[in-house]
């Protein structure tokens, strides 16, 4: 039994619009990557780590909507036996296991080191054994967005093509 061609296009909108969702609330962290990359004011680095964590559930529920809808489509499509499905599969686990060192390890760090929670947790993180604006420093000077905004560009160009060209 086929899909019927409107409905598929439906699914592809709403997976389309799953990932408009999850960037848009991603772009608040990395932006504000680059901006805590130049900070060194605790109440202004705070504020950035609060603005940032504010779009983290935006974030995972694009995230969670995108594969949901990436697996509905890869059941009307048929595309399960297809290598480019799993390799955008891959690509996205991939690309979220890199993003923990290259971001939200030193973020959290930073958000320890200034009492904060780190996002979806109820209690700050553990305190870490001096906070003194030193720490923070060196903390901040960890954090170098460059790198995770290159994986992450290169990760969604790869996605892109694997959706656009299907190529294997």
């Amino acid at each position: 039994m086929a899909l019927d061609p409107v409905v598929y296009d439906w699914i592809v909108f709403v997976h389309i619009f799953g990932v408009f969702v999850f960037l848009i609330a991603h772009g608040v962290s990395s932006g504000v990557g680059f901006r805590l990359a130049k900070e060194r004011n605790r109440e202004r680095v705070s504020a950035l780590l609060e603005f940032s964590r504010s779009s983290y559930r935006v974030m995972i529920l694009g995230f969670w909507w995108i594969l949901s809808t990436g697996f509905v489509l890869g059941y009307a499509g048929d595309w399960w036996t297809m290598r480019w499905f799993w390799a955008a599969i891959v690509t996205l686990i991939v690309l979220a296991g890199l993003m923990t060192p290259l971001a939200a390890i030193p973020y959290n760090w930073v958000r320890a080191i200034v009492g904060l929670r780190a996002p979806l947790r109820r209690k700050p993180l553990p305190a870490p054994p001096s906070n003194t604006d030193a720490d923070l420093t060196a903390a901040l000077d960890w954090i170098s967005p460059i790198p995770a905004a290159a994986v992450g560009m290169i990760g969604i160009a790869f996605l892109l093509w694997l959706m656009m060209f299907k190529p294997f």
